[in-house]
């Protein structure tokens, strides 16, 4: 459904087809399309409906990511997951840009979701780290700093259509920020820091 989504905005714009073409088209109801999606929007982003409860309650629990990871670079990892879960591979990026190319507005509804699915992210750090004072804001600011790092992260790949995978600009932005955390920025590190808890040991697993 996804990708007969794409492919008919990219021939007939988002206003070219309507919600019941396109469940007549591969022959499921409107309620099944109402059961997985919130709207045409979102399906043409492939923003299925509690596609990522699953990982994000395995976050929660100490798992789905290595659990000897620091706070953000727990969460950059569960994004990364949560790409796989959705199955953004090359030739989905390729489909993609063909569709924002077509559809510009559907940018900013990419980067709203990604603000929803940061709440629930940062309500997954704290369970996961202990951080249950409600008055530690620690959750809320990993969530926000890896937020701005998918959104970066989503205006260049999406402005780029020769450009590399998401996953590599993302994690690309991610050493970037790293290196100027922990020097003057100068020098970038070449190697990912997500396999290494130390980057951000400044933020313990207890409040």
């Amino acid at each position: 459904m996804i990708a007969t989504a794409r492919r008919r905005t990219i021939s007939d714009g988002l206003n070219g087809f309507t919600i019941e073409q396109l469940c007549e088209e591969v022959g499921v109801s409107r309620r099944t399309f109402f059961n997985h999606f919130a709207s045409k929007e979102d399906v043409v982003l492939g923003i299925e409906l509690g596609v990522e409860d699953g990982l994000v309650t395995a976050f929660a629990a100490g798992t789905a990511v290595d659990p000897d990871l620091a706070p953000i670079d727990a969460a950059v990892a569960l994004a990364i997951e949560h790409l796989h879960v959705v199955g953004l591979d090359r030739g989905e990026e390729s489909l993609m840009r063909d569709v924002l190319d077509r559809e510009p507005s559907l940018v900013a509804r990419f980067v709203s979701a990604t603000d929803r699915q940061m709440e629930l992210v940062g309500d997954a750090l704290r369970s996961r780290f202990g951080w249950t004072d409600p008055t530690d804001d620690r959750g809320r600011l990993v969530a926000e700093i890896v937020g701005a790092l998918l959104k970066a992260t989503a205006w260049r790949f999406f402005a780029d259509e020769d450009g590399p995978p998401f996953e590599d600009i993302l994690r690309t932005n991610f050493r970037l920020v790293t290196a100027m955390a922990t020097s003057d920025g100068a020098t970038v590190p070449t190697s990912t820091p997500l396999g290494a808890a130390h980057s951000t040991n400044e933020l313990e697993h207890t409040p």
